[in-house]
């Protein structure tokens, strides 16, 4: 299957989708980073997946009513002094040759083309998370109402968001799209081997990192999925840490969340690991709690369950391990009940993967969780954070279901459920509980990427060891990548 027959059956799919209607969709735009340097560009998902199209400034219109020219592709024009400058184009010609529009025009044209095509149609489909362009759509709308008022005409009096199809499509995964999503899990594992091999105390972060990524780029990656996070001692109690610019001290654990892109694909691997070379027994101890609950997870990660069973595997074993370290007062279902885990382990167990990291998809249907499907591919990442700055916590003492405050957060809002959430918590009252020292400033996740398949599920990463004696082994080994002076 060549790309431009790949794209064209995902556009057939959108388009049924939509029916009689119209779907105009933008692409990325390059982002400033200072002055006149601009960050390194890489098109929205979701208008590379039905278009293949990776410059710029781009507008794809998808109109299955039309006879002629049912995918247009707006692009740049080409400008010999401008790629001169800052690059190849593929201009109006290439959009048709190379890509497979059955037309294309100059960006510059797109209101007059849209004016001709948006007659008789009763709505547009696009990103209206794309604030600025579903504003630009809006005001055309609004324009052409005159033609609607004269002669009687139909236009467009709404848009529609496509996220809903979207999430549809993205979640289940071709053969094409797993093979690139093995490929970006083998990448990244091969980067996380190698940051283990190379790690070595009085090191800073950004240096393994950089180890870590040059394995992405020599093996085929040419973007991370996201931002590494090179996590020394307790700065992998911060969940989003990306600073990576602490020096790396012995005795630590490191804890890695990165992944290689491969043709768009993201992997999403975390790893945590000693700098020296061994686990303290404190340390052994929460990594073995951590992996016992991923394990847990993975035992229900199979068709016909769902996410949310997933993750309450996790939560199950770390509630029990917490109250039998004492990390938590007891009993267990007491805390397991007051949810006294989340001042450990405050994330869900895992969220799809495809395009984005944290990829398209919903994870109910009707007001219930949907059931894991084949072609569905997804994380497991259980974690426990125990900070230094709080050696007493205060536990209320208040029964709830975590789902409910998060659908409520939904409905309300942030900053007017988490009012509700303190008074609650107030009107409770609080336990106060001292932790074990010997456990302050540990940091631990372990996270693999999963894949829904026929035969069962598939540990797209499991290349990579969790076992802490493996771990160990691998830390052990003679880095690949040299350590210049």
């Amino acid at each position: 299957m060549t790309d431009q027959i790949f794209f064209a059956a995902r556009r057939a799919d959108f388009m049924d989708r939509i029916g009689g209607d119209i779907a105009i969709l933008p692409a990325a735009s390059e982002a400033v980073r200072n002055d006149d340097v601009h960050h390194p560009f890489r098109q929205n998902s979701d208008f590379w997946y039905l278009t293949g199209f990776a410059e710029p400034d781009a507008v794809a219109v998808l109109d299955p009513a039309h006879p002629d020219e049912p995918y247009v592709l707006f692009v740049r024009p080409k400008d010999r002094e401008t790629e001169t400058w800052d690059g190849y184009r593929s201009g109006v010609e290439g959009a048709v040759a190379e890509y497979g529009a059955d037309a294309a025009y100059p960006i510059a044209d797109l209101d007059k083309v849209l004016r001709t095509r948006l007659g008789g149609r009763r709505a547009v489909y696009t990103a209206t998370s794309q604030h600025q362009f579903a504003q630009r759509l809006t005001r055309l709308m609004t324009a052409l109402r005159s033609v609607a008022v004269r002669y009687g005409r139909p236009v467009p009096d709404r848009l529609i968001d496509t996220s809903p199809i979207f999430d549809e499509m993205r979640l289940y995964k071709t053969a094409d799209e797993i093979d690139s999503l093995r490929r970006a899990g083998d990448i990244s594992a091969a980067g996380h081997a190698e940051a283990m091999r190379f790690t070595k105390p009085g090191l800073f972060e950004y240096q393994v990192a950089a180890a870590m990524e040059y394995v992405f780029r020599i093996k085929g990656s040419r973007r991370d999925g996201y931002p590494s996070i090179v996590a020394g001692g307790a700065n992998a109690c911060i969940l989003h840490y990306t600073e990576n610019d602490s020096e790396l001290r012995d005795g630590d654990l490191l804890l890695i969340d990165a992944g290689a892109e491969y043709e768009y694909f993201s992997a999403d691997i975390t790893r945590t690991f000693p700098i020296n070379g061994r686990f303290t027994p404190e340390q052994r101890t929460i990594y073995e709690l951590v992996l016992g609950a991923q394990l847990a997870a993975f035992s229900v990660a199979v068709e016909g369950t769902t996410m949310r069973a997933v993750h309450e595997a996790s939560v199950d074993t770390i509630t029990e391990g917490l109250v039998g370290l004492g990390l938590l007062p007891g009993p267990i279902d007491r805390a397991r009940r007051m949810n006294h885990y989340r001042e450990f382990f405050m994330h869900g167990t895992g969220h799809w993967l495809g395009h984005d990291v944290h990829d398209s998809g919903t994870y109910g249907l009707d007001g219930k969780p949907r059931h894991l499907e084949v072609g569905m591919s997804f994380t497991v990442e259980p974690g426990i954070y125990i900070s230094s700055e709080r050696p007493t916590i205060k536990l209320p003492l208040l029964e709830y279901d975590q789902e409910e405050w998060t659908e409520r957060r939904l409905m309300l809002g942030a900053t007017a459920a988490k009012e509700l959430e303190v008074a609650e918590r107030e009107a409770a009252g609080f336990e106060e509980f001292e932790l074990p020292t010997q456990f302050l400033g540990i940091g631990v996740r372990i996270e693999d990427d999963i894949l829904i398949t026929e035969s069962g599920p598939e540990n797209l990463t499991g290349s990579l060891p969790t076992d802490p004696d493996e771990v160990e082994a691998l830390c052990a080994e003679t880095p690949t990548v040299p350590l210049l002076g």
